[in-house]
Formats: structure tokens, sequence, C-alpha cells
């Protein structure tokens, strides 16, 4: 099987993304509006973990970190719809096991790349900017602003769905840049450079979060 490498241009992306779901300190701007369900998602995720990966106990802990960070983030990500989002043309085509073991292996990819992004924290505040939500809506999309100490501010969009269990997180966009755009172009690339194999994508993944995980454990046994 030919190996394809998945691009790490979108790092910066992912660790924008990692500051405001999880250590963002909330800007007073937004204390003078009332937040809407979706807002206060995105608000209340990032307080909790904020806290709890603030927590002294489990600095350098990445094993830790991971644990917590899928145990808030999952609830409010609605995972099966960012996968087959994700995966584009080719989830029709995937079997219901290569489905469930895609979705396994992106979000196990997700959850670590987010941990690993502590470790570049640096403190900044978010802005939520006005939202309009009509009482039957399914779908919106939140946005804010990074503020940062230096430089113009980042400006964040959360595109959210509504279901039975609360609002959703399913893509963020980055300046304009859809995350689950990104990596369905570079996993169509992994597929159609491997003959069509949507197997080949998933034995990537696969092996890059065995090795990622080694590392991890090797690091945390030095």
């Amino acid at each position: 099987m030919k190996r394809i490498q998945v691009s790490h241009n979108w790092i910066y992306a992912i660790l924008i993304t990692t500051f405001i779901f999880s250590q963002a300190v909330s800007s007073p701007a937004h204390a003078e509006q009332e937040l809407l369900p979706p807002q206060l998602v995105i608000d209340q995720t990032s307080r909790e973990l904020k806290v709890r990966i603030g927590n002294k106990a489990y600095v350098g802990n990445m094993t830790e970190t991971m644990r917590i960070v899928e145990e808030v983030l999952s609830p409010h990500v609605d995972q099966h719809r960012v996968s087959a989002l994700a995966l584009g043309k080719h989830w029709k085509k995937a079997t219901p096991e290569q489905r469930a073991a895609f979705e396994k292996e992106y979000k196990n990819t997700m959850i670590r790349l987010y941990s690993a992004a502590y470790a570049s924290y640096k403190d900044w505040s978010i802005r939520h900017l006005p939202l309009r939500l009509k009482p039957d809506a399914k779908k919106t999309i939140a946005k804010i602003e990074v503020l940062r100490s230096s430089g113009q501010p980042v400006a964040i969009s959360y595109r959210m769905v509504k279901k039975a269990d609360g609002w959703k997180v399913y893509d963020i966009i980055i300046e304009g840049i859809s995350l689950v755009s990104n990596y369905r172009s570079q996993f169509s690339e992994i597929i159609e450079q491997n003959r069509g194999s949507i197997q080949a994508l998933i034995d990537h993944l696969v092996e890059k979060n065995r090795l990622a995980l080694e590392r991890i454990n090797a690091k945390a046994a030095a």
C-alpha cells in the first residue's frame, strides 16, 4: 500500500480551534448580551475544559488530558455527521464496518491533536457575535472572534445542528476555511492514490494514532 503523509498545514487552525473550545477566557463583551443555546454550548464547554485541564495534577499528563478532552467535547460534537462530511463521496461506498472504524480513528486523531495543542496555550479571549436564531431552527452558525494581545481578531464560525439532546458542532470555519472541507480533500487524496481504497485511509489513521500514542506513553514513562 502506498503511504501518503497527511499534510499539517491546518495544525494552526486546529490549535486555534482548541484554544477557543478549551482554554479561552470569555471576553466581558459578551456579558452585555444574552447568549443563545448554541452560544452557551461553546461558552460552557470552554469554561468546563479550562477548569478541568487547568488542574495542576494534569499538567504534562497527555493521557489524562486526552481523556478529559474526549469526555467534555464528545457530547457537543456530532461525530457521525463530521465523519460523513469529512469522508465525502466515499462515505456511501464504505461498509458499515469501515464507517465505524473511520469514525473512531478520525475522532481519535482530532482528540489527540486538540490535546497536544494545550502545550502551546496562551491567554486569548473570545467575543460572541450577535446570533439570530428562529425558534424552530435546526441548524445555525455561531460566530465568534478570537481577541489576541497583538494582531487582528481571528474570525471563527461554528456550524451547528440541533439534535434531540442539544446543539452540536459539526464543522468549524476559520477565516473562511472549513476544517471538514480541508480534511475531506486530504482524505480523498489518500483514497485516490491508493486505488480508491477506503481501508487504506483507515489503516493510515490507525498507524498514525498508534505511533502517536506510543510517543505519548514513552514520554510519560521517561
